[in-house]
């Protein structure tokens, strides 16, 4: 069988000298891989079909089949790493808490520990002017953090 270590050290050697990084690699049953990148900048179909001719070159079908999916990590995820992080500071996101259920705000900071977060001010109306809020800081293993799409 093929291991996620297999394909993850196969995908960091073509990704490397690249502004692209692997985020995630999950090898279901019946060798079934999805492997998920991101980019500094972005990521398009010709990086994804890229990476999937050079891990398709390492790997031998005809020792192992396999199903091979490169996927953008793309807006729906759950940002995870430093890297990713560091694109959203100053930018629109939502986290989700357990305590608090979702918010939308601005990413300020992070640590290895810790997230900083401008929570976006509360509706104003015709009688109140909108209310700022504090910033809030959560526990990184705790939160969700995804990019805000805001129309």
């Amino acid at each position: 069988m093929i291991t996620k270590e297999q394909v993850a050290t196969l995908c960091e050697e073509a990704l490397a000298d690249t502004d692209r990084f692997l985020v995630e690699v999950k090898v279901k049953p019946n060798n079934v891989i999805e492997v998920y990148i991101d980019s500094d900048t972005a990521v398009n179909i010709d990086h994804c079909a890229e990476l999937s001719r050079f891990v398709n070159e390492k790997l031998d079908r005809d020792v192992e089949d396999y199903e091979l999916s490169i996927l953008s990590w793309g807006l729906s995820g759950a940002l995870k790493m430093d890297r990713q992080l560091q694109k959203y500071v100053g930018m629109d996101v939502e986290v989700k808490t357990k305590e608090m259920g979702k918010m939308q705000g601005k990413l300020v900071g992070y640590d290895a520990e810790k997230v900083e977060f401008a929570p976006a001010p509360k509706k104003s109306s015709k009688k109140k002017a909108a209310e700022e809020q504090a910033n809030l800081f959560f526990e990184r293993s705790k939160v969700e953090i995804k990019p805000a799409i805001i129309f």
